[in-house]
């Protein structure tokens, strides 16, 4: 992360040293901040079926194609941080790497190097195929690339790692106070309902969270992306809700959770409000969007917005102590229906959404709120996925 330097002190540095000019360092900084703009309209314009919007994490890139989609000749151009330099594979043949054909049928390596030439970081880029989203049993995750917290991915019908999920945890690295994996916000639980779930806890951000107003950091899991890079500014803003995953008309949301409130609820001024109790918070939100330029709802508006068509949401979760199921029928919102014309035009997104604090975002809640979650499932209309018989006991 860059240091900036406050204006007076600059002026003060130039009067008493007027007599000696030095050249400003050199950037150390080396990532991949998006794929060029120029050259994403360049493939729109041509009729390429990129879909939605790019996804940017710490060491991989991605943008979603229609399923079918001839990935075998791109020559993505990228934005990088100012003065770094990309190259092609692990950046040992120095070959340049921006507008450089390449086969995307699976997922191709890029080395960035900073301008100062000391750092470098290899980043995956990839073009998969948009399938809709059905089941979601956390079995899939790993470390992110500098091995500090964990990540959570879904595998595509055609084996494709697909990044649908992010979390707040990125974020929560700001804070210092997690040493290992196990100590951020979202970690795997290893005895989830079957096999795999996630753990989702509400934990204080220590002495820097008092700084900034951001006291606690909730745990949270949702389809989407999470701009940590904003997060210290626009904390809701950065968080992005939704990917167009959309099979068809969405009937239900249905999984298994349980749940433990902390002992004091607190504001965002960290005074406790006896007569507040911590509650989870688990829905699914679906918004129309518009197919061309893909524009997620915020954290802001992600419940609230004139754009939503329709939510699943468990109204009272309670805080039962075993897994427990539970099975919400998204309900119209907005006075809006279902557009079968519309999905045919991809315009519709949706969000599958968990934390451990319902006003987490809002920076309050009860530090020590655990929410364990496993087994998410949407029934969509007409897939034949028997989802109109289905019940806990099938599941």
């Amino acid at each position: 992360m860059k240091h900036f330097t406050h204006p007076l002190v600059l002026g003060a540095a130039a009067l008493l040293l007027s007599s000696c000019i030095r050249e400003e360092a050199l950037n150390a900084e080396c990532d991949i901040t998006g794929f060029d703009a120029a050259w994403l309209q360049a493939k729109k314009d041509a009729g390429y079926p990129l879909t939605g919007a790019p996804n940017v994490q710490n060491d991989r890139v991605s943008h979603y194609v229609l399923a079918g989609t001839d990935r075998s000749a791109l020559d993505p151009s990228f934005v990088l941080t100012p003065g770094a330099s990309i190259y092609l594979g692990d950046g040992t043949g120095r070959t340049p790497g921006n507008g450089v054909v390449r086969d995307f049928s699976t997922p191709q390596t890029y080395t960035v190097v900073s301008e100062d030439g000391a750092w470098s970081k290899q980043y995956e880029v990839s073009f998969p195929y948009l399938f809709p989203i059905e089941d979601c049993a956390f079995e899939h995750f790993t470390l992110d690339s500098e091995g500090k917290y964990y990540v959570y991915y879904e595998v595509a019908p055609d084996g494709a790692r697909q990044n649908y999920w992010d979390s707040g945890n990125s974020g929560y690295l700001f804070c210092g106070m997690a040493k290992t994996p196990e100590e951020f916000p979202t970690v795997t639980e290893p005895v989830g309902y079957r096999g795999n779930g996630v753990r989702l806890e509400t934990l204080s951000t220590g002495d820097f969270g008092k700084r900034v107003n951001m006291p606690i950091a909730a745990g949270n899991l949702f389809i989407g992306e999470f701009n940590s890079a904003q997060a210290m500014l626009f904390p809701r803003q950065a968080t992005k809700f939704g990917l167009q995953l959309v099979a068809g008309e969405p009937l239900y949301l249905s999984g298994w959770y349980k749940y433990t409130a902390g002992p004091e609820y607190r504001d965002i001024e960290g005074n406790v409000l006896t007569d507040r109790r911590d509650t989870a918070d688990i829905y699914a939100v679906l918004y129309e969007c518009d197919p061309a330029k893909f524009k997620a709802l915020d954290g802001d508006e992600v419940l609230t917005s004139e754009r939503i068509v329709s939510l699943a949401r468990i109204d009272k979760p309670g805080e039962p102590q075993e897994w427990t199921f539970f099975r919400e029928p998204f309900r119209p919102m907005n006075g809006k229906t279902f557009d079968e014309a519309r999905l045919a035009q991809n315009g519709y997104a949706i969000a599958i959404v968990a934390t451990s604090s319902r006003q987490g975002a809002y920076f309050e809640g009860a530090v020590g709120s655990v929410l364990y979650v496993d087994e998410l499932h949407i029934e969509w209309k007409d897939t034949g996925d028997g989802s109109e018989e289905e019940t806990e006991d099938t599941l």
